[in-house]
């Protein structure tokens, strides 16, 4: 009896020991059958690439050398006071609607951006970044709920709709593209000037740049004492890009005294062709005059030139309060949309010591569009 109860053991042993086997062999089977489905590799955008100036640093007198007062902020422009100012690189042009959208994309995929009614946010705060295409339709860059894109012809325009803070977050994007070390605190706003990667140029080093070297004598725009309308986007310039919707902008680079073609441009005018004279400056930068305005990296401080250090001034700690109870950042260089007529030419405030808040955009103050209102980028 005992020998049948353990060969009946064994068999159950056996039986259970098959069933364990078969049930191994049909996963393994299953899993030859179907192969495991891998997650897609997203990667960065690849960077729409820039080019870059170096600006040896020297010193100047900024200000206004020709006794304009702006009827809005007078004597902002004054005293007229020596600065000196390190050597940097700039970007040659403003930054694109093509180059942003790099740096859209890619914080999308990182998740340090969100978008909440059309506007682009620093994730989980109010940090506005962005103002999409879907928000107003003058700006080229929109938000379809997975990724961005350029919904116009403005691939090459100079970006707008783009806030200070935007501005700054994009040269932190770049800095960790490019290696570099990180410029700037985005909750604060606050720039650190001893490291390497991109910034915004200060007000100094802006005007400095602008005026391509000519000190002697001085000018009162970046290449003259008098307005060329083909050689710079202004109000009223004549140019194919001024019909249709808004904005009126021109792509970056475009007034270098070649002939243009309608085919490679897509403009909405009529004309086929477009003669432009060379508006670069002296360091070989386009568009300091005219175009769209560009922020610097100060805030705007209406009595600043009275208390500014010679050695490279940074601006006030704080900002000059506008009329709607807020301090701005500074801007410079005029643009597109509006200006002062000057010997029958609207000069689109384009003066090369003009000081403007961002606070003063248009009739709408402070909530006019920002269609007119971009930056271009430095490095130490």
């Amino acid at each position: 009896m005992n020998e049948y109860r353990h060969i009946n053991h064994r068999m159950n042993i056996l039986q259970k020991t098959g069933l364990c086997l078969g049930l191994i062999s049909a996963l393994i089977c299953s899993c030859k059958e179907k192969p495991a489905i891998e997650s897609p590799q997203i990667s960065d955008p690849v960077i729409t690439e820039f080019t870059e100036v170096k600006i040896t640093g020297g010193e100047y007198e900024m200000g206004d050398h020709f006794g304009f007062v702006d009827p809005a902020h007078p004597s902002d422009e004054t005293p007229v006071h020596k600065v000196k100012v390190n050597t940097l690189y700039m970007t040659t042009t403003e930054i694109t609607n093509k180059q942003f959208l790099d740096f859209l994309n890619s914080s999308l995929i990182k998740v340090v951006i969100e978008v909440r009614n059309n506007v682009v946010y620093s994730i989980g705060s109010t940090i506005n970044y962005y103002l999409t295409w879907q928000y107003a339709h003058f700006y080229s860059i929109g938000y379809d709920g997975k990724s961005f894109s350029i919904v116009d012809f403005r691939a090459n325009h100079p970006v707008v709709g783009v806030m200070w803070a935007g501005a700054a977050a994009y040269c932190n994007w770049l800095s960790q593209q490019k290696g570099l070390q990180e410029c700037y605190n985005l909750t604060s706003g606050s720039c650190d000037f001893s490291k390497n990667g991109y910034r915004l140029p200060t007000e100094a080093e802006w005007e400095y740049a602008a005026r391509g070297g000519n000190t002697n004598p001085y000018l009162n725009y970046p290449t003259g004492n008098t307005i060329d309308k083909t050689a710079v986007n202004l109000p009223d310039s004549g140019d194919p890009f001024e019909t249709g919707d808004l904005p009126y902008t021109t792509p970056v680079g475009f007034y270098d005294g070649k002939l243009k073609q309608k085919s490679a441009y897509n403009w909405p005018g009529n004309a086929s062709t477009y003669q432009t004279k060379n508006g670069v400056n002296g360091f070989g930068l386009y568009d300091m005059q005219g175009n769209v305005w560009e922020y610097v990296n100060d805030w705007y401080g209406q009595n600043y030139y009275t208390i500014s250090p010679y050695d490279n001034p940074k601006g006030p700690d704080s900002g000059f309060i506008m009329p709607d109870g807020k301090p701005y950042r500074g801007m410079r260089g005029g643009n597109w949309y509006n200006g002062l007529v000057a010997a029958g030419v609207n000069d689109g405030h384009s003066r090369v010591s003009n000081r403007n808040p961002s606070y003063y955009r248009g009739p709408q103050d402070p909530n006019h569009p920002y269609y007119h209102l971009g930056f271009r980028i430095v490095r130490n």
